[in-house]
This record gives structure tokens, sequence and C-alpha cells, in this order.
């Protein structure tokens, strides 16, 4: 794994989340992890970009895909491209379950954030699960 990305849906919860980990509390532990943070424009995606193109991205780049809450809505919905393309060795995708309670309640995120890094550390152990919910 070479790092995350934020879907569009939660640039702002990103810069929080970022904000925790870069803190004097998390900082060294963050920096131990070397991961880079992506974004839409870095990796040619268009904001609009479908989910499945989105996940592809995500595993071909080794990228996991931090998101809000999403339904299976479509053949190309996020749920339905899991569903269908994950295999064994396929990063997961991290949902944040209530996205605007990262924003509005600090130890809230601060649990976010603990949950994520978990993930993020332990890695190997939750490939292929498909989808991972914080916190």
């Amino acid at each position: 794994m070479r790092g995350i990305l934020a879907d569009v849906n939660v640039r702002k919860q990103r810069r929080a989340l970022l904000s925790i980990w870069t803190s004097d509390a998390w900082r060294d532990l963050w920096n131990g992890l070397g991961l880079v943070v992506e974004n839409f424009r870095t990796l040619g995606l268009a904001h609009d970009a479908s989910d499945a193109i989105i996940w592809r991205t995500c595993q071909r780049e080794q990228l996991v895909l931090i998101t809000g809450n999403r339904n299976k809505r479509g053949t190309d919905s996020l749920e339905a491209t899991i569903q269908n393309e994950n295999q064994p060795d396929r990063l997961p995708v991290i949902t944040i379950a209530n996205t605007n309670r990262v924003l509005q309640d600090r130890l809230y995120a601060e649990m976010v954030a603990e949950r994520l890094l978990d993930y993020l550390m332990r890695i190997d152990e939750v490939r292929g699960v498909g989808r991972l919910y914080v916190p």
C-alpha cells in the first residue's frame, strides 16, 4: 500500500483527520507509515468519475479509498464494484460512518483517526474484506 485517497465527499474530513495525524501526539506514527495522500487532481480523476473508476484506480495505485457511507446504486456503484471485482489481495474501502460528526465532534474525529490508522498499519490483514467502517 502506497497511501490514501479521500473521495470527493470527504475532503473536509480528510483535512480534519490529517490535522490529527500530524499533531504532536500522532506525528511520529503518521510519518513512520510513510504514506502519500493523493487527491483526484494528482491522479487525473474527474470529480464526477464513476465509483468503479475510482475503486480501480485505487487498486492500481495501491491507495486505500476513504469515503462516506454510500449505497449500492447502479452497476458501477462502489458497492457493486466491490461485490463484483473484489479479490483476496485487494485493498479495502474505509467508510466513515458519520461524516458530519467528524467535523463537529473532536473526540469522534480522534476515534475515526485512530481506527483508520490501525487499519492502515494492519493493511495486509484486512485485504480482501471489501469495506471497513470507522469508527
